[in-house]
């Protein structure tokens, strides 16, 4: 009798151990696909690059630093944005660029400007983009959420190498690849001051 209580009991706790492990498995393949929807850049002067590009890209010496974290919605129509940078003197704009790591590549999403959209414009057929939130001058935290309402297209650049950004499943697409960079611009460094590549 005993023994049919033990091996009922021990059934019982296999059958849980399954369960349990099934379960994170589960949650282990859900963190793989959060994971996958998320880009990180680490901003720094060192990552900067200067419109003339190759050979020999300019960095630039600054004591700014700072972090953006995208992350992209499970239906790929909304990107939301964590941009904190610190040690910046009259920030100008931030924005999301086309481009890898050793190009100068177009403004495709902004994340804040304190001196408005300059040049950039909606895509063709879409109204215009709406105003973005400022930006902190030295230090802070800017949060949103980008849609295709946000998105100034962009024509492919053969001086860049970068490809034409026509809709907002375009910037998806280099976003995933890793084809896209994060960059704060200030008033001393009208290109930008910090970037870094939007990475896994």
């Amino acid at each position: 009798m005993q023994t049919q209580i033990f091996r009922s009991a021990g059934l019982g706790l296999m059958a849980l151990g399954l369960t349990l492990g099934m379960l994170a498995i589960l949650s282990c393949g859900g963190s793989d696909d959060n994971n996958v929807a998320q880009r990180q850049a680490n901003l720094t002067g060192a990552a900067e690059r200067t419109a003339a590009n190759a050979p020999n890209p300019t960095t630039v010496n600054t004591t700014g630093s700072g972090t953006s974290v995208l992350t992209l919605s499970e239906d790929q129509t909304q990107i939301a944005f964590k941009l904190t940078y610190a040690g910046l003197t009259n920030v100008q704009q931030a924005h999301i660029h086309v481009g890898s790591a050793d190009v100068s590549g177009p403004i495709i999403l902004f994340l804040c400007t304190n001196i408005g959209l300059g040049t950039n414009v909606p895509c063709p057929g879409a109204g215009p983009i709406p105003t973005p939130q400022a930006c902190p001058t030295s230090a802070g935290t800017v949060t949103g959420t980008l849609t295709a309402a946000d998105l100034s297209c962009k024509a492919a650049s053969a001086t860049a190498g970068t490809p034409a950004i026509n809709s907002f499943a375009d910037a998806v697409t280099q976003l995933f690849i890793g084809n896209t960079y994060t960059n704060v611009h200030t008033l001393a460094n009208t290109g930008g001051e910090i970037r870094g590549q939007d990475v896994q």
